[in-house]
């Protein structure tokens, strides 16, 4: 584990940083809550007048309620959407960026097979993600509490377990992508792309009739549709993210094994 003991280390300051922007953000999210809650019903109201699809994206319940403001605010966008910047840029830099900045010849120079690279700059980028995601529990727990946003924190972990598994799941591609090409940019486009495609057939398929049967196929639908927030862990959903992660594992080594790398 030493390149991923290293890989850490190197990006100990911009996890500090993200670490310190997640709960920041928390933070200003949980004081707005008393005037979101005093004004619950003309919200509520509102909510309902909602686009189907706009509805569909923010999440069932009231969205007055901890559960429904937690999930509205945080949990169905600011907090995956920062788990999946974080996790495809990391996918990416891990092979294709040390590629480009000539530097991946000399990690290649030590006694380690490609593969053990691949894995252990996995596990960095799965690693770093894991942390950023669980700062958001101790922020939602340390903040949550003094603005009014009383949640179970068993269920608040089962979200922010399923947010982290969605976007390792994408950091994944990232990281197959770039064993292939050998490109950041082309790494962070594709997996990027494919994240947006995927939010979209979420959000819109149980409004467009043609895309009502695919909507399971999305990893955005696996990550929020049993409500975490509300139910806990689905298990056979985050097994599936799991099971991304792994495919796209696999493929990267595969991949990484057989290309000849830029010089």
């Amino acid at each position: 584990m030493i390149i991923t003991v290293k890989t850490l280390r190197d990006q100990r300051r911009a996890l500090v940083g993200w670490s310190i922007g997640v709960a920041a953000l928390v933070l200003l999210y949980a004081s707005f809550y008393p005037s979101i809650k005093a004004n619950a019903a003309q919200l509520d109201k509102y909510f309902e007048t909602l686009p189907e699809a706009l509805r569909n994206a923010i999440g069932t319940g009231s969205i007055s309620s901890p559960v429904g403001y937690l999930r509205s605010e945080i949990f169905s966008t600011m907090g995956p959407l920062l788990l999946l910047i974080l996790a495809i840029g990391a996918g990416a830099r891990a092979i294709a960026g040390e590629e480009e900045e000539k530097t991946l010849d000399l990690l290649l120079a030590n006694p380690v097979t490609r593969r053990t690279v691949v894995l252990e700059k996995f596990w960095a980028m799965a690693g770093s993600t894991t942390g950023v995601g669980l700062v958001l529990v101790v922020a939602i727990a340390v903040f949550g509490p003094a603005f009014g946003l009383h949640i179970a924190l068993i269920h608040v972990f089962a979200a922010s377990v399923s947010a982290i598994a969605l976007a390792v799941s994408f950091g994944s591609i990232a990281l197959a992508i770039g064993c292939w090409r050998g490109r950041r940019a082309v790494s962070i486009a594709t997996a990027t792309c494919v994240a947006v495609a995927a939010y979209l057939l979420n959000v819109l398929a149980p409004s467009v009739e043609g895309l009502t049967r695919f909507q399971v196929l999305s990893p955005f639908y696996l990550y929020i549709d049993h409500d975490p927030l509300r139910n806990g862990f689905s298990v056979p959903h985050l097994l599936v993210l799991i099971a991304i992660s792994a495919a796209a594992l696999i493929l990267a080594v595969v991949a990484f094994d057989r290309r000849d790398l830029a010089s």
